[in-house]
């Protein structure tokens, strides 16, 4: 079987109304792309028929999972991924595709692990609902950028795209079940100093969230503490990320000095 270029996880909850448009769309731009492209479904344990009302179509995996959470089903997903490239969107597409042959060149032509979604940057465009959701969401940036992911100010856009075997790792490095886990991916991919693009990202549409938004920040704030402990304690460890670093180094040495101009010849008298 041919490797996918790209697989792409949608993590879903209760989304019957809206998920199958959207798998078509998906299916739709490999198409015109001229991609081999691999589609997964996650389904979080929903209880309106999400999973049975999607496609049947050989680029797509339907996932049925216990509901455990965003994180727990992306995990899922991703480990059944075998793209060259893997990243996840929402299953209401709300930043669309526009930005994903953007990410995909960074990763493939420039060598980046990691390509973010970040709704802070100039050319994004992105208008959060309520009062309240306004409120809590800007705390929780605050807080999650000020202890666990420094400078980068968006940690929870719903796009984020990796190399592919980075996200086998540290998708298997990951830990948190709930919508943290765009957190705790950041983090790690900050301490392993692997090489991250933030890219602007426009708001197309906004499905009704299934967030709860003072019952799940207060969850969120206390797997920030976790994701330190768990770092602390050696849970991410990773010889394998390591090890990668360390052989891109040494090819990025060996290919610097395989194009060093020669030096100069003794001209003879």
């Amino acid at each position: 079987m041919t490797t996918p270029a790209i697989s792409l996880v949608m993590p879903a909850f209760n989304s019957v109304r809206y998920l199958d448009a959207n798998v078509g769309q998906v299916l739709e731009y490999f198409d015109s792309a001229g991609l081999e492209g691999q589609l997964i479904i996650a389904d979080d344990g929903s209880t309106d028929g999400t999973p049975d009302a999607v496609r049947t179509d050989r680029r797509v995996t339907v996932l049925r999972l216990p509901h455990r959470g965003k994180g727990a089903a992306l995990r899922g997903g991703m480990a059944v991924a075998t793209g060259d490239i893997r990243g996840f969107t929402d299953g209401d597409l709300p930043y669309g595709l526009e930005r994903l042959p953007l990410a995909v060149r960074y990763i493939s032509e420039r060598r980046y692990h990691a390509v973010i979604g970040d709704r802070t940057l100039p050319g994004s465009h992105y208008e959060s609902t309520g009062v309240l959701r306004r409120a809590v969401s800007e705390l929780a940036s605050f807080a999650f950028r000020t202890l666990v992911t420094g400078g980068i100010y968006d940690t929870q856009c719903g796009f984020k795209i990796f190399r592919g075997d980075v996200a086998g790792e540290v998708f298997r490095l990951s830990r948190i079940d709930g919508f943290a886990i765009d957190v705790e991916l950041i983090y790690l991919v900050l301490k392993y100093r692997l090489d991250v693009k933030r890219i602007p990202v426009r708001l197309e549409r906004n499905a009704p969230s299934s967030v709860r938004v003072v019952p799940d920040s207060a969850g969120a704030f206390r797997d920030i503490a976790t994701i330190r402990a768990n770092w602390a304690r050696g849970r991410y460890r990773s010889p394998a990320l390591v090890a990668m670093l360390r052989e891109e180094l040494r090819e990025d040495v060996e290919g610097a000095a395989g194009h060093s101009p020669s030096p100069p010849s003794a001209a003879s008298g």
